[in-house]
């Protein structure tokens, strides 16, 4: 006699999984739980919560725990739904690229904030310098329409992730991708800004990463070499020459860097380094004139 299916309400499987997820270092179990369940649902989280005595067939149940297993081994939720919503667009996710991060949102505000304070209503010209999946500069591109956007990264994988990015959003037509190294393919261009959220986490440091990152998003994008500054310092030393008179570059940094960033800064040339903080009021954002 064959075993009855297991029945779960839609509440239950909810709160038993956030437990699960919870009891294996799960930083936030229920919106995890929630998130998987509405992907094999296809039920919005306003849904699930109106639909908790829903009951869950056998095949959704199987398909629920493939996702919660992947997702008890530190695979980060984005990766596991293969998507992230970035400054109000909607991102594929794939380990070809970090995932978009709410921090990173920061530097776009910032981005956009100079362009319309500095040079409103003129043709911006903007480079993303290892733009990973996309995020800035296609948020970029949505909200600067008489922008010119270059985006440049080494990685083929992450920017064939771009281009798909920037197709489905409709944007394709407003960003230019180049392949290599940092600013090499933008000679002779000219920028009024430049952004760059390059690898900044010094090695050291890498072993101490959260498992869903340490574990599972490209190194490429993460290792900053000894004081999380290889890449930035190279950067600092070839933005000055595609940045137009008056430009900024902004960076994402290390928290720690700060004194040897604005050393390295002076030394090549810009005249002013400007730091802020984010949410959690820790050195992230810095902002370099020319």
């Amino acid at each position: 006699m064959s075993e009855a299916p297991e029945i779960w309400p839609v509440g239950k499987l909810l709160e038993t999984t956030a437990s699960f997820l919870a009891d294996r270092g799960a930083t936030d179990p229920r919106l995890d739980a929630q998130l998987l369940l509405s992907q094999v649902l296809g039920l919005t989280k306003v849904q699930l919560y109106i639909n908790f005595e829903r009951l869950v067939t056998p095949a959704e149940l199987d398909k629920y725990r493939e996702l919660v297993r992947r997702r008890a081994r530190h695979e980060p939720v984005a990766y596991i739904l293969g998507r992230k919503e970035f400054y109000g667009l909607k991102f594929k996710a794939t380990p070809a690229a970090l995932i978009p991060r709410p921090e990173t949102e920061h530097l776009v505000d910032t981005a956009l904030n100079l362009a319309r304070e500095l040079w409103p209503g003129q043709p911006l010209a903007v480079a993303d310098i290892g733009c990973g999946g996309g995020a800035i500069a296609l948020a970029l591109a949505k909200n600067l329409p008489e922008a010119r956007i270059a985006a440049v990264d080494i990685s083929p994988e992450a920017l064939a992730l771009a281009r798909e990015n920037a197709q489905s959003l409709g944007l394709d037509h407003r960003v230019t991708f180049y392949q290599g190294d940092l600013m090499a393919p933008l000679v002779p261009l000219t920028f009024q800004l430049i952004c760059a959220n390059l690898p900044y986490i010094p090695s050291p440091e890498m072993g101490g990463l959260m498992p869903d990152v340490g574990l599972h998003e490209p190194r490429l994008a993460l290792n900053g070499g000894p004081s999380g500054l290889t890449l930035i310092s190279r950067l600092l030393e070839e933005a000055p020459a595609r940045l137009q008179p008056g430009g900024r570059l902004l960076l994402e940094i290390w928290p720690d860097s700060r004194p040897e960033l604005e050393d390295l800064a002076g030394q090549a040339g810009f005249s002013r380094v400007e730091i802020s903080r984010d949410l959690a009021g820790r050195n992230r954002l810095a902002t370099l004139s020319r």
